[in-house]
């Protein structure tokens, strides 16, 4: 290089420097400083964070520039600056904590990261907040507050709990973990239980059919459960102690504790959770209504940078429980005991993530694999006495099994970022999935074997097209192929349509198709017990796949003002089941899983939040719907009047959770769960004959208040105390001894409960 040259260069970058100016800045709210937080220029490329004290600096061209800043669970803010060549000008920003988030980043509508107010589908969220003041200890405690959904219990021996949308049970809608489908089918009958809430950031829902994006079981839509990200150094203690009815101690104690570098390119996030729970006799007959469970979990998510746009992410779950219930003999063996169910559970499992980002930020691509082993040591049965009164050793044992599931999920996606698309704007994904889930279970006494594997394989493709500013289209569809039928390869498409009727009122429209594989072991086979009985689940002949026609239309409405935030969406919904699967009874101990005639779920949605400011806060949501075969289903051997309804699926439902904090320091909420009467079949046993119920209506009220006192180096201990279900509405016709019907509950989860907590940690505020 000769020395004309050098002396060009040099006098280029000198203009160059010279054109541009200096914006420096703090990131503060509430007098804290923002760590972290996303700076950038608005209609450009350029951007930076803010560091771990909320400073900024960025180089701009010479002019006026508006800059925005973001940052998860606050508002976003502009401001426009002169920027002036050679100098620095100073602009700090003071960001209002976002209530409800309405306009936060969502990934499970689209498999890619995009506001909420942008998704092509409806994206409900409950974030940790909202778990904090349901005083939810696990996953299964913090789903009642989400349009269309309902968290039920199934048995009184074993606890059994599941989660409704729009009317289906919890075998139609697919859990995700971090947007992966690991949720077994054997965690369908206890994982809500096992999963913690101090490990959960958000939860994301889609109603509707989702297969077109994650496969089988997401008909009635997909929850998605996201758990926390390493973001800044921070550790939480959290002691909880509850008496149901005033008598039977429910213990928890949680730890969470984030270390993250100064570099930010590596992280970690530990969790645990150890539960200790009593076991409730409501009616005083020596028999269980809610299991004894004692639980340890452990977990954590780690992450690292090894290039600046290089991601690997890898994460554990580690969950050991027992639970017990039936004869609260609990010194007994199970097998000495009358009507008894125990179960020995472990989950391991973990996860890792390869992702990268093009330098011109177009080009996403990511690579994942997850492995999950479920098994449990189960009884289910009881004592059998010889004609001497004597205990009958080798019919008392033949209730001992296990279960072992084996779940592998693996797969690859690809994120394109179109400038220009057709006169518009688009974004493209696609990829492949391929899922193995090997079960076996033994029940030998009862001569009762299971061993199925079931392979899926996907691909997946989708295009969003930003046709206008203000009108979206987004299509795709999956191939699926499994060995569970001899079918061909299942096409599942999907269409979404958004319109801006203005910036905070859009319009969707969507149609989904989706696919249910048959599976011997899912929650139909387990809680039907009575006397001792085992039920058990054989496939039909000729067993087909279950698919769906969804169709889903909405008003979402959202308005963010300086002091306040509001949001309300209308939603209509339809879904045509095809060959729905069905449970019919051929003998005392065997059902046949069969493909019925064909079924319709309809109804309404409505979702309401309001925030007039920072004191007071109020959310509800309520769903109208319909549920109905299209023939009547014989439910039962011996039952001769037929009935079309879904059963356990309340026409009405809804809640609500309001908050009133004077200052931020006091929080006191106000949280209700309103559940519709049903239709709940009630087995012979305790009762002469097969009878189907129809149950009242309940009105479940919370109330929780806390106190957060600050103390040295930014940590905070925080009091808590509250009553859950304050008027006792519970179940009042549970039957009695021995020969009861377990699966004979409905209603809510839980009698009247009084609760203290404290916590102590470094974010509490």
């Amino acid at each position: 290089m000769n020395k004309i040259t050098i002396v060009f260069l040099c006098f280029f970058s000198l203009i160059s420097a010279q054109e541009k100016g200096t914006v420096v800045g703090h990131v503060l709210s509430n007098k804290m400083t923002v760590p972290y937080a996303n700076v950038l220029v608005k209609n450009t490329k350029i951007g930076t964070s803010s560091d771990e004290n909320g400073n900024f600096s960025l180089n701009l061209p010479e002019g006026k520039q508006t800059i925005v800043v973001q940052a998860v669970g606050y508002k976003t803010q502009e401001k426009t600056v002169s920027v002036v060549v050679g100098k620095n000008v100073h602009v700090d920003f003071n960001l209002e904590e976002s209530v409800f988030g309405l306009n936060q980043v969502v990934v499970t509508a689209s498999r890619n990261g995009q506001k909420r107010t942008e998704a092509p589908m409806i994206v409900s969220v409950t974030n940790a907040e909202v778990l904090q003041k349901a005083q939810a200890i696990s996953l299964s405690e913090g789903l009642s507050f989400q349009p269309g959904l309902r968290l039920e219990n199934n048995c009184q021996n074993c606890g059994f709990t599941q989660v409704r949308m729009n009317g289906l049970d919890g075998a139609y809608s697919q859990i995700l973990m971090d947007s992966r489908p690991v949720f077994s089918a054997l965690n369908g009958v206890y994982g809500l239980d096992q999963i913690p809430a101090n490990m959960i950031e958000r939860i994301e829902v889609v109603r509707g059919g989702g297969s077109s994006l994650y496969g089988a079981n997401a008909i009635a839509g997909t929850i998605n459960i996201i758990s926390k990200d390493p973001v800044t150094n921070s550790f939480e203690i959290n002691s909880n102690y509850g008496l149901i009815n005033g008598k039977v101690p429910d213990r928890a104690l949680s730890m969470n504790a984030t270390v993250v570098n100064e570099d930010q390119d590596l992280g970690i996030q530990l969790y645990a959770l150890s539960r200790s729970r009593g076991a409730f006799d409501a009616n005083n007959d020596g028999f269980t209504e809610l299991t004894k469970i004692q639980n340890q979990t452990f977990g954590f998510k780690t992450f690292y940078k090894p290039q600046e746009r290089t991601k690997i992410t890898l994460d554990f779950f580690n969950s050991n429980e027992l639970r017990r219930g039936g004869e609260d003999r609990f010194d007994l063996q199970p097998f000495e005991a009358l009507t008894t169910e125990q179960i020995r559970s472990k989950i391991l499992g973990g996860g890792l993530t390869l992702e990268t980002i093009s330098a011109n930020e177009k080009n996403r691509y990511s690579i994942y694999a997850n492995v999950q082993n479920s098994k449990n040591d189960n009884f289910y049965g009881g004592r059998v006495d010889d004609e001497f009164g004597n205990i009958d050793l080798e019919e008392s044992i033949k209730g001992f099994g296990n279960t072992k599931v084996n779940t592998f999920v693996t797969g690859g996606q690809y994120n394109l970022k179109q400038e220009s698309f057709l006169g518009g704007s688009g974004a493209l994904v696609t990829g492949f999935e391929y899922k193995t889930e090997k079960m076996v279970d033994e029940k030998p006494g009862f001569d009762a074997f299971v061993n199925q594997t079931l392979n899926i394989f996907g691909f997946y493709a989708q295009q969003e097209w930003r046709v206008v500013p203000k009108f979206k289209i987004m299509a795709g569809f999956r191939a699926d192929a499994h060995n569970a039928t001899k079918e061909d390869i299942i096409i599942n498409p999907r269409l979404n349509l958004l319109y801006d009727i203005k910036s905070n009122l859009q319009w969707r429209t969507s149609y989904a198709k989706g696919f249910r594989a048959p599976q011997v072991f899912s929650e139909d086979i387990h809680a039907r017990i009575a006397a001792g009985e085992v039920a058990l689940v054989v496939l039909a002949d000729g067993l087909v796949s279950e698919t769906s026609h969804s169709f889903l239309t909405s008003l979402d409405w959202n308005k963010v003002g300086e002091n306040s935030e509001a949001g309300f969406t209308f939603e209509l919904f339809y879904t045509r089941l095809q060959n729905p699967f069905i449970l019919e009874q051929l003998t005392e101990t065997f059902w046949e899983k069969r493909n019925g005639a064909g079924a319709n779920v309809y109804g309404i949605n409505l979702e309401g939040k309001y925030a007039p400011g920072q004191q007071w806060q109020f959310q509800g949501a309520v769903t109208i719907q319909q549920a109905m075969y299209d023939e009547a289903v014989q439910w039962s051997e011996n039952f001769t009047n037929q009935n079309r309804n879904f059963f356990r699926a309340p026409n009405f439902y809804g809640n609500i959770l309001a908050t009133y904090a004077p200052v931020k320091q006091f929080q006191n909420n106000l949280s209700l769960v309103y559940t519709g009467s049903m239709y709940t079949p009630h087995y012979a046993g305790f009762i002469d004959e097969d009878t189907l119920k129809r149950t009242q209506d309940f009105m479940e009220v919370n109330w929780k208040s806390s106190y957060t006192f600050s103390l040295k180096n930014q940590v905070q201990l925080q009091v808590n105390a509250g009553v859950q279900n304050i008027f006792n509405s519970f179940q009042r016709d549970f039957d009695f001894g021995v020969n009861r019907d377990a699966s004979y509950i409905y209603g809510p989860s839980r009698p009247r409960t009084i609760f203290v907590g404290l916590k102590i940690g470094s974010d509490l505020l």
